[in-house]
């Protein structure tokens, strides 16, 4: 008998920190960015090796960049986010590389572009955590004057 494929089993063991902020989409559209405060939405290709090896590196740089569980992580299957494909941040990108986006306050703030580059991830993933950080810190500044 052939074994059911599980797609959140097959993506190994996610990081403690980000298992509770992580979601699973099977199916999604542009409007996911819209529920993601701050956080991560990774293109994940099933059949695609390189979109497996590129997650296994995301995992490590949330570990890593990431320990307190700042950024929400959401895993959509290409297969069922037709509406991705379509949208300006991923037009003519999405090729089951594992394509990743990063986004603040519903908006996408940056993407690794079209094909397999895990180079962008740790530095991306810092530059978002950064731009929070001194947006509160500055926010938080500010009401010290008034």
């Amino acid at each position: 008998m052939a074994e059911i494929f599980v797609p959140l089993k097959s993506l190994g063991e996610v990081p403690a920190s980000h298992a509770v902020q992580m979601r699973y989409l099977p199916t999604a559209d542009r409007s996911v960015f819209g529920t993601i405060r701050l956080g991560v939405v990774f293109v994940m290709a099933w059949w695609s090796g390189g979109a497996r090896q590129g997650f296994a590196q995301l995992k490590q740089v949330l570990a890593t960049v990431d320990p307190r569980d700042r950024l929400e992580l959401v895993v959509v299957d290409t297969d069922g986010c037709p509406d991705l494909y379509e949208c300006p941040e991923f037009a003519g990108q999405l090729h089951g590389w594992g394509e990743v986006a990063w986004v603040r306050d519903g908006q996408v703030v940056g993407t690794s572009g079209l094909g397999y580059h895990p180079e962008c991830l740790e530095s991306f993933t810092r530059e978002l955590l950064a731009s929070t950080t001194h947006t509160e810190l500055g926010a938080a500044s500010e009401r010290g004057r008034s």
